[in-house]
């Protein structure tokens, strides 16, 4: 009776414990998946790195040919989701075919309800599409001109990056022509597409208005 004990006793602890494990395999996966690479560490380093009033401003500048390559880069980078169990498996054709299966019994009902499902889906179609075009329009944009810039802003004390701040750049051509573009948010940071079409050296002068007040750095930059 002892021995028979031990044994159930053994084989309950291991059916137990064995669900725990599994639990954490899968939360380990999970934040592995999580940990994403840090975009700004295939540019290499900043063409401009300054500390100012509280704030650490780092700025690439790059040809569009450099930014191409980066962004190619960045993609094969991102990890590929994992498939899902079941998401392979075969699907009955015979249970695609009874509209009884995949719309209800009630066919009354299926043809009344399917009114709404088909406006509901052309309402989410029309979404998807205007986020696409939406995205291609900010990615051509982006491509633009002969030159693009990222700027990496964060908060000293903190390490985190600036929530609600704006940035524009102010551009100085080697003839002394004047320019500024406003740089767009991006995923943290702030981007924007320039064209530096003559020879030179060009002065630039980076503003951060965070709550109403401009932090400011400069930096020079060579077109051959």
């Amino acid at each position: 009776m002892t021995i028979k004990y031990t044994l159930l006793t053994a084989v309950l602890t291991i059916a137990l414990t064995l669900p725990l494990l599994g639990q954490s395999a899968r939360n380990d996966t999970t934040k592995t998946n999580l940990n994403q690479p840090d975009p700004t560490s295939i540019m290499g380093k900043p063409t401009a790195d300054a500390t100012v009033g509280g704030l650490h401003m780092k700025v690439w500048l790059m040809t569009q040919v450099q930014h191409k390559e980066i962004m190619n880069e960045k993609m094969g980078q991102m990890p590929m989701p994992a498939a899902k169990e079941g998401d392979m498996a075969k699907v009955d054709s015979r249970g695609l075919n009874d509209t009884s299966l995949a719309m209800g019994k009630d066919t009354k009902d299926v043809h009344h309800d399917s009114l709404g499902v088909k406006a509901a889906n052309t309402r989410t179609d029309n979404d998807t599409v205007d986020a696409i075009q939406g995205s291609r329009s900010m990615t051509k944009a982006m491509m633009a001109g002969t030159h693009h810039i990222v700027l990496d802003v964060t908060e000293i004390a903190s390490g985190k990056e600036i929530a609600g701040a704006s940035a524009r750049v102010l551009i100085e051509s080697p003839t002394k022509k004047s320019s500024s573009v406003d740089l767009k948010s991006m995923m943290s940071r702030f981007e924007g597409a320039l064209t530096l079409d003559e020879k030179g050296e060009y002065r630039f002068t980076v503003n951060v208005n965070v709550g109403g007040v401009t932090k400011t750095t400069q930096f020079q930059y060579a077109v051959k």
